[in-house]
């Protein structure tokens, strides 16, 4: 389909006519519409940008590098020159560039060193139904600058499922544009018993169904859908031993695969292919001639953990809304179907939405972010949602306790900026900052990865586990890390074989 043909098209005159009225809108459109690519041209193309650029706000680092690579190849320019993209470590931008791709947190850190947006002539932020801290707090701080200093500032909220009513409220007044799109019908499907994912790993759970639907008659390409790298390893590796998948392309699609691996996974192929993917398939991606979703119903969700005073990465259930996304995939270009792995009754059992990371994240980089920004009072901050005032207690007496803010005004500190050149939590920058100090980085990076996921150790063993357990990473040390940190080196070592580590009780 040639990019104009796109469903999003069917709102451009009604678009670009209500941004010239008022400089808000919420556009609301399926998964494949074309928003994420087409809306930003659309602005630039009909003169609404004026001399500066739009900037795109993706929830993830390989949407903003693929949609960016989509839309300069689309326009026949080279990335980085009219059209680039700026995440965490990575600048494919230049003075040329008129569509920046970025991820959320990159546009908030612009705001410290450049308050008034200058050169920015509009802001998207695309998939905002996710609801991340990062987008809720740019949103805030574009919305004020807007109504004070810069009401030239063109500001579009977009996603494929949106609860529009409360954002229009806070946006107000701002229009409301809905593209009702193509989708075909996709056929769900669940499985018939509960499965234990503990003792029927996901991987062989997926596979056993894709061979089972594939000898049906299934169409088309699949996407799997993975919690993690691990995970979607795995699910490679048995798909790769299966007679069912000779002559089938088989590729791993996530945020920490190398570019050139990112971009063959969305390529178009002569052979049938089977894509196995994070959550980053969920939006903004589509990845052409897909009829078949295996959904495992897992993912990789951040939520504060109290006990370590720190946010942490959990595999969890997703919700229905992020279930029926993902199911969406299947219907792009022809009709297809979805299996999830799980019951209708565990289905009807998950909740409908996932809980804003306002309400399940720690704030302390966020609010230092704010401080930095000279948002003094964080109760006075115009949220789109309130955070629990005793989350924000916690998180400014953290902070006060690590000296990024003073004891009695609650300012930010020098060495509280120092700490927000880091883009980790601060309990990770005031550790790294030490760590430099007493010459251990490499040790402090490796514990503070390990805090970010549940225990490599599975508690529950046997005595001659933790014998041998013992035995190969020794006994009681002054610090749980240390064992850790063992384990870790252990399992890297054999490879993350599953028997090996299973021996000693390592979760792989």
């Amino acid at each position: 389909m040639k990019p104009k043909q796109l469903p999003i098209y069917e709102i451009e005159a009604a678009l670009v006519a209500q941004l010239r009225a008022q400089p808000r809108a919420i556009v609301t459109a399926p998964t494949g519409s074309g928003k994420s690519t087409q809306v930003p041209q659309m602005l630039l193309d009909r003169g609404l940008l004026g001399a500066g650029q739009v900037v795109i706000l993706q929830p993830r680092r390989i949407a903003a590098r693929l949609l960016a690579a989509r839309v300069a190849h689309e326009r026949g320019v080279q990335l980085g020159g009219e059209v680039g993209y700026q995440i965490r470590f990575e600048d494919v931008t230049s003075r040329a560039t008129r569509i920046r791709y970025v991820t959320e947190g990159i546009l908030l850190r612009q705001f410290l060193s450049n308050p008034r947006l200058e050169g920015v002539s509009a802001v998207l932020f695309d998939e905002f139904h996710e609801r991340h801290l990062y987008g809720d707090l740019t949103l805030a701080r574009a919305l004020a600058l807007q109504r004070t200093e810069r009401p030239d500032l063109l500001i579009l909220v977009m996603s494929a499922t949106l609860e529009a009513a409360a954002l229009e409220r806070y946006l107000a007044p701002c229009g409301v544009l809905e593209s009702l799109g193509r989708t075909y019908p996709v056929h769900l499907d669940y499985l018939r018993a509960p499965v234990d994912f503990e003792h029927d790993p996901p991987w062989e759970v997926a596979v056993r169904e894709w061979e089972r639907l594939v000898r049906a008659g299934a169409e088309g390409d699949t996407l799997v859908f993975m919690p993690g790298t691990y995970e979607i390893s795995r699910t490679v590796q048995t798909l790769q031993c299966s007679p069912l998948a000779r002559g089938w392309v088989i590729l791993p699609l996530h945020g920490e695969l190398p570019p050139a691996e990112q971009d063959a996974a969305v390529a178009d192929y002569d052979k049938r292919k089977v894509i196995v993917a994070t959550n980053v398939a969920e939006t903004s991606l589509t990845i052409p001639g897909v009829r078949l979703v295996i959904d495992a119903g897992l993912a990789r969700i951040p939520r504060f953990d109290p006990h370590r005073g720190i946010n942490t990465l959990l595999v969890e259930k997703i919700s229905r809304a992020s279930a029926d996304q993902r199911a969406g995939r299947a219907g792009r270009t022809a009709p297809g179907t979805c299996l999830r792995l799980w019951t209708l009754h565990e289905h009807q059992q998950r909740p409908p939405q996932e809980l804003p990371e306002i309400r399940r994240l720690d704030l302390a980089e966020a609010i230092l972010t704010l401080k930095a920004a000279g948002v003094d009072s964080i109760a006075d901050f115009q949220w789109l949602e309130s955070p629990d005032p005793k989350s924000v207690q916690r998180s400014e007496t953290l902070l006060r306790d690590l000296g990024a803010l003073d004891e009695t005004s609650g300012a930010i500190t020098p060495l509280g900026r120092r700490m927000l050149s880091f883009p980790v939590h601060p309990r990770y920058a005031r550790m790294l900052l030490a760590a430099h100090e007493f010459g251990c980085v490499r040790a402090a990076c490796l514990a503070a990865a390990l805090t970010q996921g549940r225990s490599l150790l599975v508690r529950s063993t046997g005595k001659d586990t933790r014998s041998d357990r013992d035995d190969f990473l020794g006994g009681e040390t002054t610090s749980d890390f240390f064992i850790l940190m063992r384990a870790w080196s252990y399992a890297d070592r054999v490879g993350y074989d599953l028997n090996k580590c299973k021996r000693l009780g390592i979760h792989a």
